[in-house]
């Protein structure tokens, strides 16, 4: 009987050793550190999956400087706080909560409104401590994950699951600003009107001694410098602020709609790369870090990365499309109806969440939007049919076959 032990025993040995073969886990490339790429590497990595992200710079972030941006809190009842613990994201990065601020119309009229949590979670880009990219980056080098600094990968590896996260091919809106030192308390504003931001708006953020101010424009690009110094004067006038040690910056965002997000079936699309981004108001981290979670969440359980997709980002971006169609046309007295409006609501959260949800009307408009739309401003870098280089979404050939 112990024989026959002994023999079984070594055969269940070897048939757990070619059982871990065959379930050997496929390395999966993640081309640039985004939040989307840096979100799907943690996922994949703390499931059990090599991982690798190439990163064309020595570290992350580097696209950024140190400005202020916000994490939108409105668009969904579940908070950004429980959105980020869903796609197993830990908050160890600036991530502060506001809520209150001050809205001022074309006029300079300010407006105060109620909300029952925080409008937005402020976060700070680029390559300090404290910033989303670190915190990505130091929760993904926790999870195991494998980086390839300084290395711009032009070709999709011939093996493996590849992630593109290389950050948006295409501008759509533009941030002209400065970031500065001061001794303001915290403090946010938002500043409305087409002489100062064409379609856009201009923003106040002020965190710990620091802050961020800028015009987003949605229009006339080419006079952005213009917009930024207008509006500059009008924040000046009405909040009272010292400004110290400023610096410029400038930024651009794309969406996109109706392009592919997978190609043969094993390289995956992600964030602004994809065109995932609010075309409204431009607030597209939730939108980026989601699809990184999405396209980790098809790998582990096979299933399809476009119908995830289709089920939770596309409908939202559609809403989003057909809100920039209608906001376009409302003007100057069209946002101050706007916040007259909302000054009258018990609690604004709902009623934002109520804009970002689809419905008949949205529906109606959304087609006339979609023609209506283009992007302005485009990345040339290649897109061939049939190529090897990381841009190309089209073609049939093995991405081995073909060089750019």
């Amino acid at each position: 009987m112990t024989m026959i032990y002994r023999i079984n025993k070594n055969n269940f040995d070897n048939f757990l050793t070619l059982s871990e073969v065959g379930m050997k886990k496929e390395h999966t490339h993640i081309i640039g550190a985004g939040p989307g790429g840096l979100v799907a590497a943690i996922n994949l990595a703390q499931a059990g999956y090599p991982v690798t992200v190439y990163e064309m710079y020595y570290e992350v972030g580097k696209r950024f400087n140190h400005d202020f941006q916000g994490i939108e809190n409105w668009s969904t009842e579940e908070d950004a706080q429980e959105f980020l613990k869903h796609i197993g994201i830990s908050t160890n990065f600036r991530f502060a909560p506001f809520g209150k601020g001050d809205f001022f119309n074309p006029a300079s009229q300010k407006y105060n409104f109620k909300m029952s949590r925080p409008l937005f979670y402020l976060i700070e880009r680029g390559s300090n401590e404290w910033s989303l990219d670190q915190g990505l980056r130091r929760q993904a080098e926790e999870a195991g994950v494998h980086f390839e600094w300084g290395t711009k990968i032009t070709k999709v590896p011939e093996n493996g699951r590849v992630i593109i996260s290389t950050g948006p091919k295409g501008g759509d809106a533009i941030a002209k600003g400065i970031i500065f030192s001061t001794t303001h308390k915290n403090y946010y504003a938002a500043f409305l009107g087409d002489d100062i931001a064409p379609h856009g708006y201009a923003y106040l953020l002020v965190h710990e001694g620091n802050a961020t101010f800028a015009t987003c424009l949605f229009e006339k690009f080419p006079k952005s410098l213009h917009y930024f110094e207008k509006a500059l004067e009008v924040m000046k006038k009405q909040v009272n602020i010292d400004i110290q040690d400023s610096k410029y910056f400038g930024g651009y965002v794309n969406f996109s709609l109706n392009q592919p997000l997978t190609k043969h079936n094993r390289i995956y699309y992600v964030g602004e790369n994809a065109g995932f981004q609010d075309a409204l108001f431009g607030f597209g981290m939730r939108y980026a870090m989601h699809s990184g979670y999405l396209a980790a969440k098809s790998i582990i359980e096979h299933l399809s990365y476009p119908d995830l997709c289709k089920e939770h980002i596309i409908p939202k971006m559609e809403v989003s499309l057909a809100n920039r169609w209608l906001f376009t046309r409302l003007e100057d007295l069209g946002y101050t109806i706007m916040l007259d409006r909302l000054a009258e609501k018990d609690d604004i959260i709902p009623t934002l969440r109520t804009q970002y949800n689809p419905s008949w009307y949205k529906k109606i408009v959304f087609p006339v939007a979609n023609r209506a739309f283009k992007t302005r401003l485009e990345d040339k870098q290649c897109m061939h049919e049939n190529c090897s280089c990381v841009w190309c979404k089209h073609g049939e050939h093995d991405y081995a076959e073909v060089e750019c």
